[in-house]
């Protein structure tokens, strides 16, 4: 039976795959909503094709997500070119019974789609094709971390003391003009993210360039690659060859993209005149379906800290932050404003129709409405606030950032912008070998329908109000380990906070 909207069901689901990869339930509460009266809508059920063949298999998976998935007039997803494209390779999997070769094929299906929120997440039936997969692809290093810069440039920022670079005589800060045969922009380009299990799903432009810059140091072990460097001031190019190596099992578990089950969700601090929070995810990871009410009551003794001791400003720290509650993200949210503020309305796929209809419950009365509002919530903070963004910053994530971005006040700060992957999910389907496919059947628009935040054409998330440029300083610095994006924005709320306190001295004179 399709699931009934619950009154918590309007919760964005949307973690990301790192946190799916803990293994952690998917969907919401099969109820109805208590106060929103007749009104309901049945979203899609959870389809288990795992009984099927692989081949029969990925036809129905592509066929329910092709009428399901909630964004493909707003990306505009080729289903047929897509569908052509792969199951070949699928055929070929099944034909030789090659588990391996199946989960490629459905990795690579899920890359033809830039959207973060479809996933293929990690479990303990498929770890060891995702494995076998990583160390075939990318169980190799060169020994060398690659930075694009705003100029073109592209910089080794980091070389591996003792691997493949550093024994070539290469060192951190060395330009590189060409891979191979080909130049380094070029070469960047060329990197087909659908080949990596590592790869994190990408819905920008900009988080692609970065993925593909970050994973063309991996390579298979014995790979051997030619590059230039740029010489200084003049002098001419230098050639060096590189093999692809082994860095040992840990620098390959930690190539993907994944939550740390230990982590802390929320961490606060006083650094000097302003408060610092950090909010790894908005979810309590042992129950999805509880309100995270540690996390809020630690955000609010942070605030009411803050309050009393009269910090200057506030840096609201959302890099690589998870997703999770929507409610949590609007209360945050709802701290740091003075006035009530639109945050999102909501269209799902409606089973019983097969169709998308516009359809928003409230959290917080199970009340079916047009639209949710934030409202002023105590503590309230009114001093400036800065959100640190980056393209780990999804789902929910990205709500808490734009309401900051919008905020009298406010900004986010960051290298580059959020992930661009706000859709609300519910689509799952269970395929042989235990591989399981989630996907966005809903999504969020403002007032006028428009769809927010969800990338399009490759442009999308909330973007930097405050970029920080990728100079040859700031990208040595970061792969020195110093946090050049908090740097940043302390420096920012130092001028809020200063200009404040001249206005207010300004306001105090005699006319």
């Amino acid at each position: 039976m399709p699931m009934v909207f619950s009154k918590r069901f309007v919760s964005r689901w949307c973690l990301s795959a790192a946190a799916l990869a803990l293994g952690l339930a998917w969907g919401g509460v099969a109820a109805r909503a208590e106060a929103s009266g007749a009104a309901s809508l049945r979203r899609t059920a959870p389809a288990d094709f795992s009984d099927l063949g692989e081949v029969e298999a990925f036809r129905r998976m592509h066929e329910k997500i092709a009428a399901e998935y909630a964004f493909t007039e707003w990306k505009g997803v080729d289903w047929p070119g897509l569908r052509a494209r792969i199951l070949p390779l699928i055929e070929a999997a099944a034909a030789a019974r090659d588990v391996k070769a199946y989960r490629a094929a459905l990795q690579a299906y899920v890359a033809g789609l830039d959207d973060g929120h479809v996933n293929l997440p990690r479990n303990d039936a498929v770890a060891p094709a995702i494995d076998a997969l990583t160390a075939e692809a990318s169980g190799g290093t060169f020994g060398i971390g690659l930075v694009e810069l705003d100029d073109g440039r592209v910089i080794a920022a980091s070389v591996a003391p003792g691997g493949p670079a550093a024994r070539a005589g290469m060192r951190p800060g060395d330009v590189v003009s060409r891979w191979g045969d080909r130049p380094i922009g070029e070469a960047i380009g060329a990197v087909d993210l659908g080949r990596f299990a590592a790869a994190a799903r990408v819905a920008t432009d900009e988080h692609r360039r970065l993925e593909q810059a970050r994973l063309m140091t991996r390579a298979t072990i014995g790979t051997a690659v030619e590059i230039d460097l740029a010489g200084a001031e003049g002098a001419p190019d230098r050639r060096v060859r590189l093999v692809a190596e082994s860095d040992g099992p840990a620098a390959l578990r930690d190539l993907a993209p994944r939550l740390d089950p230990g982590e802390v969700p929320i961490t606060s601090r006083r650094i000097g005149r302003f408060g610092y929070i950090r909010l790894t995810i908005l979810a309590d990871l042992s129950d999805l379906g509880r309100w995270p009410e540690a996390i809020w009551a630690a955000y609010r003794r942070a605030i009411l800290g803050f309050r009393a001791e009269r910090v200057d400003g506030l840096v609201l720290d959302l890099r690589g932050n998870h997703g999770g509650w929507d409610l949590l993200a609007m209360r945050i949210c709802g701290t740091l404003r003075r006035t009530p503020v639109f945050y999102e309305a909501t269209v799902f796929y409606d089973a019983d129709t097969g169709r998308f209809r516009r359809f928003t419950v409230d959290d917080r009365t199970g009340a079916v409405v047009d639209g949710l509002t934030v409202r002023p919530e105590k503590p309230v903070f009114a001093g400036p606030v800065v959100a640190l963004v980056d393209p780990m910053t999804i789902s929910s994530g990205e709500g808490l950032a734009r309401c900051v971005r919008e905020r009298p006040g406010g900004v986010t700060l960051g290298f580059h912008g959020t992930r661009g992957s706000f859709g609300l999910a519910g689509g799952e389907i269970r395929l042989p070998g235990g591989n399981v496919l989630h996907y966005p059947d809903g999504r969020a628009v403002d007032r006028d329908g428009t769809i927010l935040i969800d990338s399009r054409h490759g442009v999308g998330g909330v973007a930097p109000t405050i970029r920080v440029p990728v100079t040859y300083e700031t990208a040595m610095a970061k792969a020195r380990g110093e946090d050049v994006e908090l740097a940043a924005a302390l420096a920012f709320l130092d001028r809020a906070s200063a200009g404040r306190a001249k206005a207010r001295t300004g306001s105090q004179r005699p006319r």
